[in-house]
């Protein structure tokens, strides 16, 4: 049982725990032994699933005087993501109960050539990486962290139900988004305007295919997500 879970189970923090576990001459192993600093050096299926989750929901943090951070938090219903994502990343650090009255935990570690990587890929930046750009994987990481996709029921009389889909971030991840889905034969959607940000969404056949493209045979990805995904690529046979 990791530091965090011990802090969730006894409703204290992380460092409380860490403190009397020090107290007591317990030696505690560096929560980062094992960590991958070179996880994202190779565009693999996997990392760019990553980055693309880690571009929609992570903060990449630099301090004079310390190492660079990587964080991410969560609501508590998605702690198995942030599990998938330490055990790609290989190391044990804890994953905090940032707000127990909201239901929601947080996950981070601290690596100058993962923070690196981060943003030499295009995280802060007005382009992204061409690579990333034209992989899959990498737009179901974005979708995963900042999309929406579900099955409605419309007004009555009809009561029949159509599928959604939709996605928010920057104008520029926006704008490379639609090229990918034209790319793969899917065409007439359109970048719009939400709140500061912006948004690509759409209904019925072209967001089903939009979740067949993405989630098919496709792993790893959001367990919820995935889920609503299987039930909107069914709709299409």
């Amino acid at each position: 049982m990791d530091l965090g879970q011990i802090a969730t189970d006894f409703s204290v923090t992380v460092p409380a725990v860490r403190g009397l576990i020090s107290r007591r001459g317990i030696k505690i192993p560096s929560v980062s032994q094992g960590l991958r600093h070179e996880a994202f050096d190779s565009l693999t299926p996997d990392a760019c699933y990553w980055i693309g989750f880690l571009f929609a929901d992570g903060c990449v943090s630099y301090r004079p005087g310390h190492i660079p951070q990587i964080s991410i938090g969560l609501a508590e219903r998605d702690r198995g993501q942030l599990v998938a994502l330490r055990d790609y990343l290989g190391c044990g650090n804890s994953i905090s109960q940032t707000n127990p009255t909201q239901g929601s935990c947080q996950f981070s570690v601290r690596s100058r050539s993962l923070a690196d990587r981060l943003i030499e890929l295009g995280r802060y930046g007005d382009s992204i990486d061409e690579r990333l750009v034209v992989s899959r994987d990498f737009w179901r990481g974005v979708v995963d962290g900042d999309g929406s996709l579900g099955i409605y029921k419309r007004a009555a009389p009809s009561g029949r139900t159509f599928a959604q889909f939709k996605v928010v971030g920057r104008r520029h991840v926006m704008t490379a988004f639609v090229a990918f889905l034209e790319r793969n034969g899917i065409r007439g959607l359109s970048v719009r305007p939400h709140k500061s940000i912006c948004a690509v969404g759409t209904t019925c056949g072209p967001a089903e295919r939009i979740a067949s493209l993405l989630y098919l045979n496709a792993e790893p990805a959001l367990a919820r997500k995935a889920e609503i995904a299987a039930r909107m690529i069914v709709r299409q046979r």
